[in-house]
């Protein structure tokens, strides 16, 4: 069953060194349900999912589309650069939102099948939590794309900055400088809370909301001053 390969992998996790089991599993408990969906689907697959797939299309909404050509044609109509940004941006939150239902509902229809338990407003807060986390990398890709008007390079800052921020949080626990920077990571604040247990946490998802709308004000200026590649 589920519960008991949980609890075979949770035997062999407590004997991997204390400094690995610190900076990379936590402290997860896979032999619980819960605690075997939120490290292996919400910490792990589900992450590496929303965030391609938000790096990607953040990427292509400006510098993607000025990169084939067609971003000329879509200026050559009475429509203001802000609102180009803006409908993008509202497109990569329709992505994010059709996603996370998806997710919603196949794990809440999955777990029917096999021995695991959980609350239906638990798994919409870890989903609406992950969204908060693919959207704020989503909307910076958005930004740099803006600003260079590569996709490319939206692409490769982007996830830099999403790799160096998760080793920043994942470190923190035995590296004491990064413990005093540990905030400052959206993974922190993804995972801080442990959400699919304790429910949202609103301090995280003013720091997200924050974050994302700075990330998309500074694309409005970016793409309004800049000259287009076209």
């Amino acid at each position: 069953s589920v519960q008991e390969s949980a609890q075979a992998l949770n035997e062999y996790i407590e004997k991997m060194p204390e400094a690995f089991r610190a900076a990379f599993i936590g402290e997860s408990d896979y032999a619980s349900p819960v605690g075997y969906i939120s490290s292996e689907v919400y910490t792990q697959m589900l992450p590496l999912l929303f965030l391609f797939y938000a790096i990607g299309v953040g990427s292509s909404a400006i510098a993607g589309e000025e990169e084939k050509g067609t971003l000329d044609i879509l200026l050559a109509t009475p429509i203001r650069r802000s609102r180009v940004v803006l409908e993008k941006w509202g497109a990569l939150i329709g992505g994010l939102l059709f996603l996370s239902v998806v997710v919603v509902l196949g794990l809440f229809i999955g777990i029917e099948f096999v021995d695991i338990t959980i609350a239906l407003d638990k798994l919409i807060a870890v989903t609406l939590s992950l969204l908060l986390l693919s959207l704020s990398f989503g909307t910076l890709a958005l930004l740099i794309g803006s600003f260079t008007g590569s996709k490319g390079v939206a692409i490769g800052l982007t996830t830099a900055v999403a790799v160096l921020t998760f080793f920043i949080n994942a470190l923190a626990p035995i590296v004491d400088f990064l413990e005093k920077i540990q905030k400052v990571s959206p993974f922190y604040h993804y995972t801080a809370n442990n959400p699919i247990v304790n429910g949202l946490d609103w301090g995280s998802v003013l720091f997200f909301t924050c974050i994302s709308l700075v990330f998309l004000i500074l694309s409005i200026v970016a793409f309004r001053k800049r000259d287009l590649m076209i």
